[in-house]
């Protein structure tokens, strides 16, 4: 049976890789816009979860576990999705702005999962939920305005 500590590291481990992931995704983004609106907003998107990675490495380093150093298999995958997604919409603002968004559903995904309450489950310390559910809301935040910028851009 999986204790506190456990549950905490798995989840550390699987955020840190998803924002291992999101950088990625948003440096392939900055490359496949020319707006500048987009270019300030993506920057600041993988500076938060630089930001983010950082914090959640303290807690894994605090809860015992090792550091994931990278999320190379994930990121490719992400890399080739965006690359085939601007291959065939040719890089415009509504698929740069769409790839971001799928990006954004999957990691705030991974939040709700390690956030959700259940009786029967093993939970998380309570300092690190106040983290992730702090963490969360900013990318939640970032979601929302992705999305209300992607359906702008239809």
């Amino acid at each position: 049976m999986e204790n506190s500590v456990e549950k905490a590291q798995d989840a550390l481990e699987n955020l840190i890789k998803l924002h291992y992931d999101r950088i990625q995704g948003y440096e392939h983004a900055l490359e496949d816009t020319k707006d500048a609106d987009l270019k300030a907003l993506f920057s600041h998107n993988a500076d938060q979860s630089r930001q983010f990675r950082a914090e959640l490495s303290a807690e894994m380093d605090k809860y015992g576990g090792e550091v994931p150093k990278d999320n190379k298999f994930l990121g490719d995958i992400h890399k080739a999705w965006m690359d085939f997604k601007a291959a065939i919409t040719n890089k415009d603002r509504e698929s740069v702005l769409s790839s971001c968004e799928f990006g954004e559903q999957t990691i705030l995904g991974a939040y709700d999962d390690v956030l959700k309450y259940d009786e029967d489950d093993v939970q998380i310390p309570t300092s690190l939920r106040t983290l992730l559910q702090n963490q969360h809301t900013v990318i939640k935040s970032a979601y929302s305005q992705i999305s209300l910028l992607h359906a702008q851009a239809d």
